[in-house]
């Protein structure tokens, strides 16, 4: 009851949507049993790696929160990796092996580790998923210290993880059925008897059979000179783990020639694995709590198809171990991976359905769903609040601008050097006089208030339908609102400047740049023509068309040659919302009007959609020109000489077209 009350506290302070399904997810991760692969689905744009954030400090809070409650439960501490800590962890790991007690099966609490590994940072190397196990232990050694796993390593092949029904949490190590720490205090204790007794008796030397004393000597130095020497010996491994550490070693093998295509590269990762597996382990048992290990894997979907298949393997060697603490997060768009193993050349015929082969590796699929209207309208409030620095240079920016074009005018320049370094009281009284010239041929709102204006209005709610949930793009529209009321300004009366309309045009060009291009194009095409023909009535008639009318008169074209630009189609957002933005909105002069100034359209679109009407054109007019036999029968030689020559310019012209 407690626990539900606490949830619906913490619901209430969500700000938006997207924060309760990384909420749901933390608590997911936090009670499911490891290894686990959970896949975070999103489109390309979503906010993945802020959401992984999200989810980071959500988990963080109920870790803390667990903490709390384990020990007003137990009484025990959680310990740490540092100060006397660490003293006791050296000397426990060294003499004694981990127990995992009933008791701290039962344990709540759960320290996560969190290591991101982005993909797109080692897409360069040789084996990408390679790159994957270097970020894994590399994380691991920044988190609990360098020492302490470098002298695991070093004794770890001594070391055991029991598993009990005990209530001892350490057992202590035996050589000659001693305890460890026994033996090695009377070791200590015999090296200084030995050390006493040379020091004062003296090494004898020559005969010594029968002297008691001598043998004593002899055996205690022997004793305490094979000890000495496995100390050293593991002191070596110590300083060497601390100088090559487990990164280091895998990047070692990567480098020998064709060590990454033999199996036995891959054992050894493995075992690097089963390493960190036991030592997190042992960490758990010393410091009272559980410890998950959380593998961010992020842009893989830019990686090439081979490398992504690489890591998916890797991922199934991380799962591959029944106890390790690992929850890897595939952080992608499914659609994309999907498309990449099938396409590899590696799966080929192993994974001809990249979603079943998906669905073998994910144990916990978790998809984002499409981004609610609030949170986008929040996300947008966002960043135009960072562009508020930037709205407010263009305040000075309408002030000095007249400065400008005054001190680039010939007539002023002409003047100053005639006046000499100085200007006269004429001079300014012309200055001044320009200035209020200038000021009453542009009277309109400044470059900040049209701005302003434009974010205003893209922010109300009748527009958030016409956003998408691409965080990028999002921005995208902000900064383009910028970059075209300032072009505009400088080539247009600001009082021509309506706001309203520059933000739908560019949420045009940015959500249906492929739509647009082929209205854009049908529009130049029909001018051209009109033009030609000298019907200048007919092209004033023809500015006042709407250019959904464009649209739909030219739907039987584009229908006709949709297949040809599917990838093209494919990068246009919702069409019922381009119908209901384009509808009665613009018209074929508002188009002429906004093109100049259309910076965040690829004109390349534009430029394919002309090959293509071109094509079609050519193929409706050879249509046309079709010759009938009755029609041939009534030619003259003149006529069918005429005729074969158009036939022939047609088909070299289409040439090109058609290959």
């Amino acid at each position: 009851m407690v626990r539900c009350q606490s949830s619906i506290v913490q619901t209430d302070n969500f700000q938006t949507k997207d924060d309760v399904y990384c909420f749901s997810l933390a608590k997911a991760i936090y009670y499911v049993a490891t290894p686990v692969t959970v896949g975070f689905y999103a489109p390309w744009g979503r906010r993945k790696d802020y959401l992984l954030s999200k989810v980071e400090s959500y988990l963080c809070v109920e870790s803390r929160k667990r903490e709390q409650e384990e020990i007003k439960r137990t009484g025990q501490r959680t310990r740490k990796c540092s100060g006397k800590d660490l003293l006791k962890l050296l000397f426990l790991m060294i003499f004694h092996h981990p127990v995992i007690t009933e008791m701290h099966k039962k344990r709540k609490n759960i320290q996560y580790v969190f290591i991101r590994f982005s993909a797109w940072e080692y897409t360069g190397s040789d084996q990408l998923w390679a790159g994957l196990v270097t970020t894994l232990c590399d994380g691991i050694e920044n988190y609990f210290g360098l020492t302490p796993i470098s002298l695991y390593r070093a004794v770890a092949s001594k070391t055991k993880i029991i598993d009990a029904p005990i209530k001892q949490e350490w057992i202590s190590k035996r050589f000659l059925c001693i305890p460890l720490w026994l033996a090695t205090i009377l070791l200590i204790i015999l090296g200084i008897g030995v050390g006493a007794l040379i020091l004062i008796c003296g090494f004898p030397i020559g005969n010594t059979s029968g002297d008691m004393l001598t043998a004593f000597e002899g055996v205690g130095a022997t004793v305490v000179g094979i000890s000495v020497a496995g100390i050293i010996r593991t002191a070596v491994l110590v300083v060497r783990n601390t100088i090559i550490t487990q990164k280091g070693k895998v990047e070692q093998k990567m480098n020998r020639t064709n060590m990454s295509s033999q199996l036995g590269f891959m054992s050894d990762v493995k075992r690097e694995v089963k390493i960190i597996t036991h030592y997190i382990q042992l960490m758990e048992v010393f410091q009272r709590q559980k410890i998950r290990v959380i593998l961010e894997i992020t842009n893989l979907d830019k990686c090439m198809p081979d490398k992504i298949v690489g890591v998916l393997n890797a991922m199934n060697i991380l799962l591959s171990d029944p106890n390790a603490p690992f929850i890897s997060i595939l952080s992608v768009d499914p659609s994309i991976i999907v498309e990449c193993v099938e396409n590899s050349q590696l799966l080929k015929g192993i994974a001809d359905n990249g979603y079943q082969f998906l669905n073998r590796i994910i144990t916990l699929p978790f998809s984002l769903p499409k981004m609610d209207c609030d949170t986008k309208l929040s996300i947008l409030r966002k960043i135009i609040e960072g562009k508020e620095e930037l709205t407010r240079d263009m305040e000075e920016e309408d002030n000095v601008q007249l400065i400008q074009q005054v001190t680039k005018d010939p007539v002023m320049v002409g003047l100053h050097h005639f006046n000499g370094n100085e200007l006269g009281s004429e001079s300014i009284t012309f200055m001044i006089t320009s200035q209020e010239n200038t000021q009453q041929l542009d009277k309109g709102p400044k470059t900040k208030a049209l701005i302003e204006e434009a974010f205003q209005y893209l922010s109300q709610e009748n527009l958030k339908e016409y956003i998408t949930d691409n965080v990028i793009q999002i921005r995208r529209i902000v900064n383009t609102i910028i970059i075209t009321i300032k072009l505009m300004i400088r080539e247009v009366h600001r009082k021509h400047i309506k706001a309203h309309k520059v933000t739908e045009w560019v949420l045009l060009a940015t959500q249906w740049p492929c739509r647009l291009s082929w209205i854009l194009q049908c529009i130049e095409d029909e001018q051209q023509k009109r033009s030609l023909e000298h019907k200048q009535n007919q092209i004033l008639c023809y500015s006042e068309l709407f250019l959904w009318d464009v649209y739909e008169k030219s739907l039987e074209e584009l229908d006709a040659i949709k297949v040809r630009i599917k990838h093209l189609l494919d990068l246009d957002g919702d069409p019922e919302l381009f119908h209901k933005l384009l509808k009665d909105n613009f018209t074929v002069s508002d188009a002429n009007f906004f093109v100049p100034f259309t910076v965040n359209l690829d004109y390349s679109i534009k430029r394919q959609m002309e090959l293509l009407r071109g094509s079609n054109n050519l193929w409706e007019a050879k249509k046309s020109h079709k010759l009938t036999t009755l029609s041939l029968l009534s030619m003259c030689v003149e006529d069918v000489c005429k005729e074969v020559s158009i036939f022939i310019s047609l088909v070299r012209f289409m040439t090109p077209y058609s290959s």
